[in-house]
């Protein structure tokens, strides 16, 4: 990372938490990055508890398994995002999860520490896991162990080790180009050398799509490719687009998700944003202050802010297409957007850019130019109100990319391992 994106991050945190809390924040990673308050560790009363609630859920045969699985969020059950889906999968397959979540430092609060955040999971902050690693004993006696990370940050990885030697499958289940988003200033923790050492060391390594594979296929050539998918659950109804012409006679067009810079494409949205009949709907964050007042200028754009995932049918019911407009780049080429199976359960159309590997999916698009872009939206909407879009495949499609159908395979691969 760029000394000049370092100094820009300054500046943007101080605007946003005042220069005492900023300096505060700086204070107390630089202690725990230095170690001062692990060598001060106490007895750990909590995380006692915690596992003496796994170790009774088995010795009850309640569960028959215990996996640890690192996140870089707190738990939210309504919040559809790979590891959470991963986390209720695995402990309604009867197995206890101890969810790891992130930390910055170690005197950063999680608001659910040490709680039972679902059935059978149980939410611990990272460096108190970390300090009182050799607690995991109170385990042994399950024999069915497993440690499953997501990124490779150095914290998660100085536990494998350990880990691997009390008997515990480590996987690696790679869900983003961490490498890219670390060249855009957005993984700071990201060091190339952990990365590849987790996927030396795994047990089993996963990836949600063909280029991550192909990148560290020089590593080890039995990685897996087992994509992102959806809960109709957390979804609502499906099938619910909209295939009838509106009274303003305009083409709603939406996007739901992350809307920063440094991948999606702006400019192309702009430049459509010149047809008066497109009328474009945006649901998210990180955009800066800048996009969202030309956002505002314009009479087909709208910006809804954050908006809860069981919400998003009541904005999708009114959309005619979807779209994923990304930069093309390593970082756009290996993502397996969670949104693209999303908006096909509601059964968008969907024209995207910079991600040629989901133009084979039913209803959607790759496109390569503004132009293309334009003429697929006008060509899909067409096509929409005259019932000649081709759906008959995505019922097959849906059935095979539900989250339950993408862990199943993770864990019938997990179990394979001897």
């Amino acid at each position: 990372m760029s000394v000049k994106h370092l100094f820009r991050k300054g500046v943007k945190a101080i605007k946003q938490n005042g220069l005492q809390n900023t300096f505060q924040k700086t204070q107390r990673r630089l202690l725990t990055k230095m170690g001062v308050n692990r060598i001060f560790k106490q007895e750990n009363v909590q995380l006692n508890d915690v596992y003496q609630q796994i170790i009774d859920l088995y010795k009850h045969k309640e569960i028959t398994g215990f996996v640890i699985l690192t996140s870089g969020r707190e738990f939210e059950e309504l919040y559809n995002q790979r590891t959470i889906n991963l986390a209720k999968y695995l402990a309604e397959q009867g197995f206890a999860v101890l969810f790891v979540a992130w930390q910055w430092d170690d005197q950063e609060k999680l608001q659910k520490s040490y709680q039972k955040v679902y059935k059978n999971i149980f939410q611990v902050p990272v460096y108190d896991f970390t300090y009182h690693l050799e607690k995991l004993a109170m385990l042994d006696e399950i024999s069915n162990k497993t440690y499953i990370t997501t990124f490779p940050a150095k914290l998660f990885y100085g536990s494998t080790d350990q880990l691997k030697r009390s008997g515990y499958k480590i996987v690696y289940d790679i869900m983003d180009e961490w490498e890219e988003f670390y060249k855009t200033g957005d993984a700071s923790w990201y060091n190339r050398g952990i990365e590849e050492s987790f996927v030396r060391l795994a047990n089993l390594v996963t990836v949600v799509s063909q280029p991550l594979k192909d990148k560290f296929s020089v590593i080890r050539n039995d990685i897996d490719v087992i994509g992102n998918g959806y809960n109709p659950v957390l979804s609502g109804k499906g099938n619910i687009s909209l295939r009838q012409e509106l009274p303003d006679g305009k083409i709603h067009i939406g996007y739901f998700g992350h809307l920063t810079p440094s991948w999606f494409d702006w400019d192309l949205i702009f430049a459509l944003a010149k047809n008066e009949q497109f009328y474009f709907h945006f649901i998210g964050h990180g955009a800066p202050e800048e996009i969202l007042a030309k956002i505002e200028s314009l009479p087909n754009c709208k910006f809804y802010g954050k908006v809860h995932p069981s919400e998003l049918q009541t904005f999708v019911e009114k959309w005619h297409i979807g779209i994923i407009p990304f930069k093309p780049s390593k970082l756009s080429d290996a993502v397996d957007p969670i949104k693209i199976y999303e908006y096909l359960y509601f059964g968008l159309p969907t024209v995207s850019t910079g991600i040629p590997h989901i133009g084979t999916y039913p209803l959607v698009t790759h496109c390569q130019s503004e132009l293309e872009v334009k003429e697929t939206i006008l060509k899909d909407y067409q096509q929409l109100l005259d019932s000649q879009l081709q759906y008959k495949d995505l019922e097959a499609f849906l059935e095979k990319t539900t989250w339950d159908e993408r862990f199943a395979e993770l864990v019938k691969r997990l179990n394979s391992i001897q």
